[in-house]
């Protein structure tokens, strides 16, 4: 019960307004998450698709930036599940462009 209380506190926080000037992936799958040791985390997806443009498959969470543990709370459940997702990030810089929110798909 305590994990499912958990998943709800993720998801809810995840579902918040979007951030203005925010590129979007396509909705697609999670292919692979991978932790740093300085709070850092990655996430490579199935799409290298940012606004309809080719960009990268693998984006960042900076473990310092506020709701980074939201973030990859919602990353974490999103891939547990599976459920397809939808970033918002900045705007592509490459390998490693930050995440600004995840949107879970039903």
């Amino acid at each position: 019960m305590k994990m499912r209380k958990k998943l709800a506190i993720a998801l809810a926080l995840t579902l918040t307004a979007g951030t203005a000037g925010a590129a979007k992936t396509d909705v697609t799958d999670i292919v692979l998450l991978r932790p740093y040791a300085n709070g850092d985390y990655f996430v490579k997806l199935a799409s290298d698709q940012l606004d309809g443009a080719s960009c990268t498959v693998t984006y960042k969470v900076k473990g310092d930036a506020a709701g980074a543990k939201a973030v990859i709370a919602s990353l974490l459940t999103a891939y547990a599940l599976p459920k397809k997702i939808q970033l918002e990030t900045d705007p592509c810089t490459g390998y490693g462009t930050l995440i600004k929110s995840v949107f879970l798909q039903p």
